[in-house]
Parts: structure tokens; C-alpha cells; sequence
């Protein structure tokens, strides 16, 4: 067997396993149909609780990138109102004149039943479902809580998805899981579509699933197993972002909630380097200055990143992959016009000492021009203060 799962009994196993979830996710979010819509599009944002500096780095971006047909923006803690510090809504909605900003909470019942497993797509599934039960308009963006984005593209892409008709844009193909891009299925992360179409299907349709696709064994992320069973190849749409234009560090809230579950055990944690970065673009001065003491304090198996004590192993990260984190960085605070930081490029040098790569080889990745420009201005004032 190709795909996902090498052999049938590991497929049917996987099969099982996700079934049951489905059943006893299948009552805890309900929706009513949208047979009225607005005109427009909302945002939905799956707000993760325990990292909420991440809301306002978010909002930052989403809120520069604004575009006219954008009337809403809903987020959904993943925490019940009682146990969450509340969302100061009202400041939500003076920081961010112009657009309706409102937040919902998971109940008692979802709340222990995501904490309970503690896997990152239940959160990401009910979070984004809670928030699309408070939609109105007819278009959606499926905003991650971990995408800052910039420009003018969210615009050029709700308007082409528009222009088209289709009920699905991603902003790349699927193809992992069993999955190649020629099976033309759209990742759900910064994609627009049609509330109408995914309201008039209970919740958990869009959850995750196992299943057959053209011989190979393959998963189902959220959206695309009704992707693939319910609409048409040119009902479904790919419009890419680059650099310029999304900074998506991919995973940062699924390697955290995986160190939470697995405090020190040595997992994927590419994403991880981002969180402080998250907190310094929301205005928290001190997270990028903690991190780098937390990572030169040798402790190679226990780092805290996110300032809360999660203990995070960062033995699988290398000089590749702290080049691949600055360069978001650095393409952020340039999208941004934020001049040269000394605790931004500290903080940069801290990694790469963290994970043992040479001086001679620091801050030489694939840099474009500009980034190659803040930086060397970085450099200049810290020899100046030296």
C-alpha cells in the first residue's frame, strides 16, 4: 500500500481510531444553515489561550491588510469564558476601528473534551468551526493564529474568489499524508470560502478522516475529505502567497500543544523560535531578552520559549532551520517598517548558538537583499554598543 500507511492493517487501525473521534466530536459543535448571507467575508481565528500575546501580533497584520468586503472578524478561544482571562473585546474593537471584532468561548463539554486528547487538530477544528457558526457573510477566510499577513493579496484573492466562483481557495495544493498536488485539494490555513456551502453540512464533515485516494492511503485534513467528495475540480482554487506577502511559521501551535502533552521529549520544534518573536510584535519587550537567556542557559532539553514553563527540546532544530526562522522574522519587521533591534538580532545569535552553529556561519542563509540590508544595519549598531 502507497500513501500514508504502508499496510492495510495499520490503515484500517488509523481508520478506527479517527472514526471514534468523529463520534464523539460529532455533538459537540452545531450550526444552522446560512441561508441569508451577507455580503463580504469574516475571519475566523482559533484563538490558542495559553499563548494570547499571539492575538495582537495577528490582528496587527490581518488589520493593515484590510480590504472593503472585509466585515468581520470572529475568534474563538479555545478556553470557556470562566476560565480564561476574557478577551478585552471592547479594546479589541478601539485598536481596530472599522471592523466588527468578536469573541467566542468553547463550553464546559468541548473544552474538556479537546483538553482531554490534547491534539492539535481537534483544537484547530472546533475553534475554527465555533467561529464559523458566528459567521453571517457569504465568504470566509480560515484565518491561522500563527499567519501574519501583509499587503494586498487577501484582497486580490477574495475578489478572484469571487471573479470565479469557486467554493474553495487554499493557497497551495495538499501533498502530504498520502496526498500529491495533482489531487488538487486546498490547504485549509489562509483560505477563503463559501460559508453558504460548508454551513449546509453538520461540523463535523469537515473534521479529519482516513480514507482511500486513488489507491494510496491517505488522512484527510480539515476540509478536505468535503473538498474532495462534494465539489468539482473548478469549484476549487489556488492563489499563492510568497514571503512578502504571509510570514506562516506552519505548526507553531501544533509543536506547542505537542511539548505540553510531551514536556522535554525531543519532537519537531522548527516553529518553536517564533513564539517570543509573536510576543515582541505584540509589544512585550521582554520575551525576545527571556528566550535568549533561556537558550544560553544550556539547558538543550528544557527551553522555555513561550515564557509559561513548557519545557521544549530543541535537539531536532539546526543552523538550516534557525536561517529558515530569521528570514520570517526579518521579512516581518521589514513589512512592518520596524528599524534594526539589537534584542531581535541577540536573539537570532542566541539560536544559533543554541544549536551549535559556527559565528563564521551565522546570519548567512538565503537572505534576500533587503533582509541582508537590516541585518548588516543590526550588525553595525551592535558593534557600536560593544
Amino acid at each position: 500500500m502507497q500513501g500514508k500507511y504502508s499496510n492495510l492493517i495499520t490503515h484500517a487501525a488509523a481508520w478506527i481510531h479517527y472514526e471514534n473521534m468523529r463520534r464523539k466530536l460529532a455533538s459537540l459543535v452545531q450550526w444552522l444553515p446560512l441561508s441569508d448571507p451577507e455580503p463580504g467575508c469574516t475571519a475566523i481565528i482559533g484563538m490558542c489561550s495559553r499563548l494570547p500575546f499571539a492575538l495582537d501580533a495577528n490582528l496587527r497584520c490581518l488589520y493593515a491588510a484590510r480590504w472593503a468586503e472585509l466585515r468581520r472578524i470572529v475568534i474563538a478561544v479555545d478556553a470557556t469564558r470562566d476560565s480564561f482571562p476574557h478577551v478585552d473585546e471592547q479594546r479589541l474593537r478601539a485598536t481596530y476601528p472599522g471592523i466588527d471584532v468578536d469573541v467566542a468561548y468553547y463550553s464546559s463539554e468541548q473544552s474538556a473534551a479537546a483538553e482531554r486528547l490534547k491534539q492539535p487538530f481537534i483544537y484547530s477544528w472546533m475553534s475554527w468551526c465555533i467561529a464559523l457558526a458566528q459567521v453571517r457573510t457569504r465568504d470566509v477566510l480560515i484565518h491561522d493564529y500563527d499567519a501574519l499577513v501583509f499587503g494586498s493579496t487577501l484582497a486580490d484573492r477574495h475578489r478572484e474568489l469571487v471573479r470565479s466562483g469557486a467554493k474553495f481557495q487554499g493557497v497551495s495544493w495538499y501533498k502530504v499524508n498520502g496526498f500529491v498536488p495533482e489531487d488538487r485539494l486546498g490547504t485549509t490555513f489562509e483560505a477563503f470560502a463559501d460559508a453558504t456551502w460548508l454551513r449546509s453540512l453538520p461540523p463535523v464533515s469537515l473534521f479529519n478522516k482516513v480514507g482511500l485516494k486513488n489507491g494510496r492511503s491517505v488522512v484527510y485534513d480539515t476540509t478536505l475529505e468535503i473538498q474532495d467528495r462534494l465539489l468539482k475540480v473548478g469549484e476549487r482554487a489556488c492563489m499563492p502567497m510568497n514571503l512578502d506577502e504571509l510570514v506562516h511559521p506552519s505548526q507553531m501551535i501544533h509543536q506547542y500543544t505537542m511539548f505540553r502533552k510531551f514536556p522535554t521529549k525531543a519532537l519537531p520544534s522548527f516553529s518553536m523560535p517564533m513564539l517570543p518573536f509573536f510576543a515582541y510584535l505584540a509589544g512585550k519587550m521582554d520575551a525576545l531578552p527571556r528566550a535568549s537567556a533561556s537558550l544560553n542557559s544550556g539547558e538543550r532539553d528544557a527551553v522555555d520559549l513561550a515564557g509559561d514553563g513548557t519545557r521544549m527540546n530543541l535537539a531536532q532544530l539546526g543552523t538550516e532551520q534557525v536561517d529558515w526562522l530569521l528570514k520570517q522574522m526579518v521579512q516581518a519587521v521589514l513589512a512592518l517598517r520596524l528599524p534594526p533591534d539589537l534584542e531581535l538580532y541577540g536573539y537570532g545569535t542566541a539560536l544559533y548558538d543554541h544549536v551549535g552553529t559556527p559565528r563564521t556561519l551565522q546570519w548567512r542563509g538565503d537572505f534576500t537583499g533587503a533582509q541582508r540590508d537590516w541585518i548588516e544595519l543590526a550588525t553595525r549598531q551592535i558593534q557600536v554598543h560593544s
